[in-house]
């Protein structure tokens, strides 16, 4: 089925690693113009401790491969000041357009207790709603000029059900879906589409490698592993097995089509299933 992706200049915040990886190689395979997004390292700046440039354009390379119409590497952190412009003014300087957006970024830190200090707070509140809203407030007007556009965040089952040790993240996912259906609202009869995908427990890197030396310590098989920590989640999927990347890259590449054009405000469960609601 063509997506009707091919040429569209679309932005991947959180581009390097796992569900924002995946979607942009994913939109890559549209042959889209993909603008990859991601913190890097400045060099004496303690602050860019995530992501390297390297790593950034090994991604691209990955994109390019898969059949991207071009590719942008863009170095940002959005939890700054400044910087989602600078994501935006670097796309358009580029391309002369803005059609869609995807962010993939929000740091999750599992903390024993709902009553930890404010840093942690903060740092939730600005990795997982400010971004978003930083990167629609620079992106919008442009997209506006286009005639329209999709913006396709990821928020969280947690805003759907009781998740326990993550209460300062679930709080920032549950305000990233009531701004994404205050956008939907807002710009939907100007032509902006505005959607959030909340996925289940999802095997990103970190996590397959955590599972790798968790099987090697058990002697369990892949089957054994997901049935025991299935049920250590309290049967967080009705399937057979963990989610990957590519599930939610998938999801995210239709809500930004074409064949999702009467699909606005949404927040979709892309959990396999789940007593979530």
């Amino acid at each position: 089925m063509d997506l009707g992706l091919k040429d569209k200049v679309t932005i991947v915040l959180g581009a390097t690693q796992g569900m924002g990886r995946a979607t942009a190689v994913r939109l890559g395979a549209e042959r889209a113009h993909v603008v990859l997004c991601s913190r890097g390292r400045a060099e004496g700046d303690s602050e860019y401790r995530y992501v390297t440039k390297p790593s950034l354009q090994s991604v691209a390379h990955e994109v390019a491969d898969a059949g991207a119409a071009s590719t942008l590497t863009v170095v940002a952190d959005l939890t700054r000041d400044g910087d989602a412009e600078k994501v935006v003014a670097e796309t358009t300087e580029h391309y002369g357009r803005l059609d869609n957006v995807v962010n993939t970024v929000g740091l999750c830190e599992v903390r024993t207790s709902p009553l930890e200090p404010d840093e942690f707070w903060e740092r939730a509140f600005q990795s997982v709603l400010m971004t978003s809203v930083r990167i629609a407030r620079a992106a919008v007007p442009v997209m506006l000029e286009n005639g329209g556009g999709a913006i396709v965040t990821t928020s969280a089952m947690s805003v759907r059900h009781f998740i326990p040790r993550i209460a300062h993240y679930s709080a920032q996912k549950a305000a990233l879906a009531h701004f994404t259906k205050n956008l939907a609202k807002e710009y939907g009869a100007q032509g902006i589409r505005a959607n959030a995908v909340l996925p289940g427990m999802i095997l990103n890197e970190q996590l397959v490698e955590e599972r790798r030396q968790r099987m090697a310590k058990s002697g369990h098989t892949e089957d054994e592993d997901f049935r025991e920590r299935n049920r250590a989640w309290g049967g967080a999927t009705w399937g057979n097995r963990f989610g990957m990347p590519d599930d939610i890259a998938d999801a995210i590449a239709f809500m930004l089509s074409e064949r999702a054009g009467y699909i606005n405000g949404v927040l979709l469960n892309v959990d396999g299933g789940s007593e979530y609601f």
